[in-house]
């Protein structure tokens, strides 16, 4: 499954954490900053 987190700062802890725990369960994760969507 692909997933994406809409997050400011991809260094935050909680978004880390959402990608780690993602990845080992097999998932592809992006971090996406929604500031920077056009």
């Amino acid at each position: 499954m692909n997933i994406a987190i809409l997050s400011r700062d991809s260094k935050l802890y909680s978004t880390q954490r959402l990608k780690e725990t993602g990845e080992k369960r097999g998932h592809k994760v992006e971090i996406i900053d929604h500031m920077k969507c056009v």
